[in-house]
């Protein structure tokens, strides 16, 4: 099953033309706006070093977007929003490029818990780590 597909009967059939366009569409609309157009060492110092995401960084916004893929038509990326909100939003498509950045996380949870001790960090590191 693709990214795009459901795997419940009751939805829609989904079909889309310039398939590989909407899923790096899709992938791009996941990642934080802020990082769009920063400066690939800005980038790499937050451990994102995968080619694929640093391309679709480099695109500021909509505009770019469909010039860097060729998508003449405006309407296409407003519809491929619709479908985007219709088959349940952005949030199950984020693990496809932050899933690599959960080390970078663990380190941070693990300073914060030795350095503060705080109860949050602690039971997140237990959590997370040991399972509990």
């Amino acid at each position: 099953m693709t990214t795009m597909e459901s795997d419940t009967d009751n939805s829609k059939s989904f079909h889309v033309y310039k398939k590989q366009e909407f899923e790096s569409y899709v992938l791009w609309r996941s990642m934080p706006s802020i990082l769009r157009g920063q400066p690939r060492h800005v980038i790499e110092k937050l451990g994102i070093d995968d080619e694929m995401a640093m391309s679709l960084l480099d695109i500021k916004n909509q505009t770019e977007f469909a010039q860097k893929f060729g998508i003449k038509d405006p309407g296409t990326l407003s519809a491929w929003n619709k479908k985007i909100d219709e088959d349940g939003g952005l949030m199950k498509n984020i693990s496809l490029w932050a899933k690599r950045l959960t080390p970078n996380v663990i380190s941070a949870l693990y300073r914060e818990a030795t350095k503060t001790g705080k109860a949050a960090e602690v039971k997140a590191w237990m959590e997370v780590v040991e399972g509990m």
